[in-house]
């Protein structure tokens, strides 16, 4: 990610006035030839794409191609076209595979507090300003880190694979340690996936039926499946939750929430986990 750094967090030193406009939320955006810029990352092998921009109405920066972060390219071609079509669009790039990001938004008291009591936990790495007046941490590629929304902290979100970010830095905003891309701390990953609670403490047994070990075991085929056999795995230890469920060792609830637990700590989203969980559940009662 060096190549992608060197002009920047020099460059930025220029624009006092706008940054100070752009903390207080006014607006005021400096004119930036996007199209040089949106090329220069390109070239530079930074997937990138074109999406709305608004200023003053930074809630609506959804991307201007048909499949959104997808999209992505470095071909300067399709760049020169985007950006052609799109002269004022803010420049969006994935997230997850170059790098993994914590947004905080800071125009909340609540995510103020948060940095506050987190800043000296958090080691230096590249950071952005964003337009709000927010803050963008930039780490290194990390699995573990999925998109979140508030689940670090109220108004702090996290982007992994599937999301993406405004590369704020091409609007001439502050960048700091422009070439550190730290690890992700253990405490922010353990935050985002705590590990699933102690079956044990779960339910109460209410009759035969599969003892809490066996249920473990279980469950940690779901812990350990890899990414592409995750949905699978989900599924099949749900049908074994359905059959503890018949077996009237463990309620549904419990079990949705077992699945949850192991669900989260293996990447996946919470509406795809009950979705699977209850339709294997269902077809583990009925066998």
């Amino acid at each position: 990610m060096t190549d992608i750094t060197e002009r920047e967090t020099s460059r930025n030193s220029d624009h006092k006035n706008f940054r100070q406009a752009a903390r207080v939320g006014i607006g005021i955006e400096p004119i930036a030839d996007r199209w040089t810029e949106a090329l220069r990352l390109a070239r530079r092998g930074l997937p990138i794409f074109p999406c709305v921009n608004q200023p003053g109405q930074d809630t609506d920066k959804r991307p201007l191609t048909p499949n959104g972060f997808k999209d992505a390219s470095t071909d300067p071609d399709l760049v020169h076209e985007w950006w052609t079509a799109h002269p004022n669009a803010l420049i969006g790039v994935p997230t997850g595979i170059k790098f993994v990001v914590v947004d905080l938004d800071l125009e909340h008291e609540e995510a103020q507090a948060w940095l506050a009591d987190n800043r000296d936990r958090v080691p230096l790495t590249r950071t952005h300003r964003t337009r709000s007046g927010g803050i963008h941490w930039l780490f290194a590629p990390n699995d573990k880190i999925k998109c979140s929304v508030s689940r670090l902290g109220p108004h702090i979100d996290t982007r992994g694979h599937g999301g993406y970010i405004i590369w704020w830095p091409a609007c001439r905003l502050e960048v700091w340690h422009g070439t550190v891309f730290a690890h992700v701390p253990d405490w922010i990953c353990n935050a985002l996936a705590p590990p699933p609670p102690p079956v044990s403490r779960c339910f109460t047994a209410r009759g035969r039926g599969p003892s809490s070990a066996l249920l473990r075991a279980q469950l940690r085929v779901l812990a350990d499946a890899r990414e592409g056999q995750r949905n699978q795995a989900l599924f099949w230890a749900a049908c074994r939750m359905g059959e503890a469920v018949r077996a009237g060792a463990i309620s549904e609830d419990e079990a949705v929430v077992l699945l949850t637990s192991v669900g989260r700590q293996v990447g996946l989203l919470d509406r795809e986990i009950v979705r699977t969980a209850r339709s294997g559940i269902r077809e583990g009662i009925k066998r």
